[in-house]
């Protein structure tokens, strides 16, 4: 008989070890969603969400939709200002390599300057559906949509198809 037998030392309990991991991670689970546990968060976040394909239609224009949404993850007011109304939301999309390939038409902008408060823990959301030009993209290629919503930045990349 070896020696493990004979003292009745047996390895960890493989039972007693998932259940630990499971509370562990449930406790965690709920820690975060209850908001007791905070990951550092960009004082101000720029969220863009939109489509992850765009399907191109043999000629003419496709549309695409996306929202952005700004909030304020901090404890003080923040002033959103733009040099003038066409300055709030702007975008356009480039290559992989970074290549121009479309953006916004020209259009008549009043030289107002802008200002918004955004309060602590709010947010603004905008959503807008622009027209991309399928002759400029080729199906299977990847495409990034740059957006720029009161002086913050983002960056979502779509295939097309």
């Amino acid at each position: 008989m070896s020696e493990k037998s004979k003292s009745g030392a047996t390895g960890p309990n493989p039972l007693a070890s998932t259940l630990a991991i499971f509370a562990v991670v449930g406790i965690a689970s709920i820690a975060i969603t209850q908001g007791w546990i905070e990951f550092d968060e960009d004082p101000i976040q720029l969220t863009l969400t939109a489509p992850e394909k765009v399907i191109l239609p043999a000629r003419g224009d496709v549309p695409l939709t996306y929202t952005v949404n700004l909030k304020n993850n901090t404890e003080e007011p923040v002033v959103l200002e733009a040099a003038n109304p066409c300055r709030i939301h702007r975008w356009f999309v480039a290559d992989a390599g970074g290549n121009f390939v479309q953006g916004e038409p020209e259009e008549t902008c009043a030289q107002v300057v802008m200002n918004a408060d955004l309060t602590p823990s709010s947010f603004v959301e905008d959503s807008n559906e622009i027209m991309l030009d399928a002759a400029r993209y080729t199906a299977g290629e990847q495409y990034q949509l740059m957006v720029r919503f009161w002086g913050y930045d983002k960056v979502h990349v779509f295939e097309a198809e």
